[in-house]
């Protein structure tokens, strides 16, 4: 190439770079005008971190090291017991905190065990390639501050938070009393995950998908990803998609996500391989203390003829999504003990086609047609947390909720030019023991209104159980039972019921059209002391039993079962989390068949432990 075209095209590079930069400083400037606006509306919100104190004493940190590591670390022998959140705190209720320190530790000690020594190869090329979380990164996580009074309720809350961040392993904090005085003295301990991960997808060797991800750039919480598909059956054959998210910014509890994707792994409502343009803030209510909870997204979305198909064939659209919440919590100021609140949001939604589809599948398929809607729901709760281990886990802590939650919902919706009001209930209850078993109920209903005859009505219902762990010698052993039920009575728009992957591993529906389903869910799991680079293992065994009243089946009620046998890995200084690969052989699919899947999930974890309270939705069942 002559010297003028390498001198254009560097031009044209630099051009490019230059027009990158400054969309990526308005893009920046937009949304931290946006973000800003938001905070606004959370009065009386400070900033203010504490500062560290600088008269830490030695023997203190010392001290806090070990009972941290302590803590932190568990015993293959050991007797796993469930203990509420609050139990190392309450003797120092109402305590003034005089400082809050920060420490953690390094990829040299294993959690299994406090007194083994992780390779030292091992762990220098760990912590040579991982940052640790900084400092002032933890700190923005906080939201008990120095000055106040100790509750041992909201502290649990900050540390179930903390260890709920997807690259911090485990969390704890220590109170120390000030000899003299009633004050404290609290040091936050905490253990990093090793932030850079892999995922590995897609169909091998005629399309492999690969992402690559660090979920905490240079230890400041915030998570870069890269997804990259090679197909030949594509044009172009090459797709991507970018993603990047920050956690609590400026320590605000106001987390921010943006992206692009031409994977259809995003929103991708319809049929059609979508691209997307996406971006999201929300700030979760992380505590009964807290205030003010509420989200927003927005995202551009269209289909792609990326696999050639013919025009008479292919279904062009695309569409835009707005969906906003926003929510209040009442009774912040109770007595410390008193946990009981009442939660109040609203929340608007429109999914917006600016083209009509003319084909006759588009027309009347609700998913190709704008969704209008707003919902208020109040919602009260009283929750709280047991600490446990060997759920989904191999040693880490996990936190299960303990407590009940009550909320009725009212709003309107439009769909396929039909306007209607819309209504619901929802009750859930759990209970966790010392013992280490737990258990979980729920109820939902709801429906829709229109010229007075109810409509598309959806009662959902389940039930889950978890046994408490079984120690036998060095392999521990813990079963689960789960039920579900689903109805839809005066069905007129909504689908019907289907019985999917969530249901049977492996099971997809297309034909299958059914009012009830009834699915039953039983598990036991054995955790074992064997290791190989760090990662463990515990063998499972399931069966699946879901009866249907089917409306469009060769007879009006139909059983499909699922046998199901695999192994569950996981290494806890990795960010992969939990593991599970699975074998599931199916006696009779809906055509009559029997058939064999294996599949493989990937971050498996207890449900439902990392907020109080979600934005009003409608009942779902499938």
């Amino acid at each position: 190439m002559s010297g003028t075209g390498i001198l254009k095209r560097s031009r044209a590079y630099l051009f490019l770079i230059g027009l990158f930069i400054n969309g990526l400083a308005a893009v920046r400037i937009f949304f931290s005008a946006l973000i800003f606006s938001v905070l606004a509306l959370l009065p009386c919100y400070t900033f203010a971190q504490a500062k560290k104190d600088t008269t830490e004493s030695v023997s203190i940190a010392k001290k806090a090291f070990r009972e941290g590591m302590r803590l932190i670390s568990t015993d293959p022998n050991d007797t796993i017991v469930g203990e509420q959140s609050i139990d190392s705190f309450q003797e120092y209720a109402g305590r003034i905190i005089r400082t809050i320190n920060v420490r953690q530790l390094g990829f040299e000690k294993s959690i299994y065990d406090s007194t083994i020594q992780v390779a030292r190869i091992v762990s220098h090329a760990a912590n040579t390639l991982h940052r640790d979380t900084r400092e002032v990164t933890l700190r923005q996580h906080l939201f008990v501050q120095v000055n106040e009074s100790l509750n041992p309720y909201k502290l649990a809350d900050n540390e179930r938070f903390l260890r709920d961040k997807d690259f911090v392993l485990d969390s704890r904090i220590l109170v120390t009393p000030v000899d003299g005085t009633d004050s404290v003295d609290l040091m936050v301990i905490t253990r990093d995950v090793f932030s850079l991960g892999v995922r590995v997808g897609g169909s091998f060797p005629s399309a492999p998908e690969i992402g690559v991800y660090d979920a905490n750039i240079d230890g400041r919480g915030q998570r870069i990803g890269l997804d990259m598909l090679i197909d030949k059956t594509r044009t172009p054959k090459f797709g991507y998609a970018l993603s990047y998210r920050k956690s609590s910014i400026f320590g605000s509890l106001v987390n921010f996500e943006m992206g692009y994707t031409q994977l259809d792994n995003r929103f991708s409502i319809g049929d059609e391989n979508e691209f997307s343009m996406y971006w999201r803030i929300d700030r979760p209510l992380v505590s009964p203390y807290s205030r003010w909870a509420g989200g927003m997204e927005v995202s551009r979305n269209w289909s792609s003829n990326i696999y050639d198909k013919p025009d008479s064939v292919f279904l062009s659209y695309k569409y835009y999504i707005y969906d906003s919440w926003i929510g209040c919590n009442f009774g912040i100021k109770k007595e410390m003990e008193n946990r009981g609140r009442h939660f109040l949001a609203v929340r608007y939604f429109d999914g917006h086609y600016p083209e009509p589809n003319y084909k006759l599948e588009a027309r009347e398929h609700t998913k190709y047609n704008d969704a209008f809607g707003y919902l208020a729901e109040a919602t009260f709760y009283k929750q709280n947390f047991y600490k446990t281990r060997y759920v989904y886990g191999f040693g880490r802590t996990e936190d299960v909720p303990s407590g009940f939650s009550l909320g009725v919902a009212g709003g309107y919706m439009r769909l396929l030019d039909i306007e209607r009001s819309y209504s619901s209930i929802k009750f859930s209850f759990g209970r966790a023991s010392i013992k280490g078993n737990f258990y979980r109920v729920l109820f939902e209903s709801g429906g829709f209104v229109r010229r007075g005859k109810a409509e598309d009505i959806v009662l959902a219902s389940g039930v889950s159980y978890f046994t408490r762990l079984w120690n036998l010698k060095r392999y521990k052993m813990r079963s689960t039972i789960a039920a579900t039920y689903a109805r839809i009575f005066n069905q007129n728009i909504t689908g019907w019921l289907k019985v999917n992957e969530a249901e049977i591993p492996g099971f997809v529906t297309d034909s299958l059209q059914a009012d009830q389903r009834v699915s039953l869910h039983l598990e036991s799991a054995l955790f074992t002391p064997w290791s190989l680079l760090g990662f463990r293992y515990a063998p499972f065994a399931a069966v699946d039993i879901v009866p249907v009243q089917c409306i469009a089946c060769d007879g009006p009620n139909k059983i499909f079962w699922g046998f199901s046998g695999g192994i569950r890995t996981r290494n806890e200084n990795l960010i992969f989390g939990t593991m599970e690969l699975k074998i599931t052989y199916i006696p009779l699919d809906e055509y009559g068949q029997s058939k064999a899947e294996i599949g493989f999930k990937q971050n498996l974890r207890v449900k439902n432990s990392g907020t109080f309270v979600r934005p009003p939705a409608l009942v779902t069942y499938n």
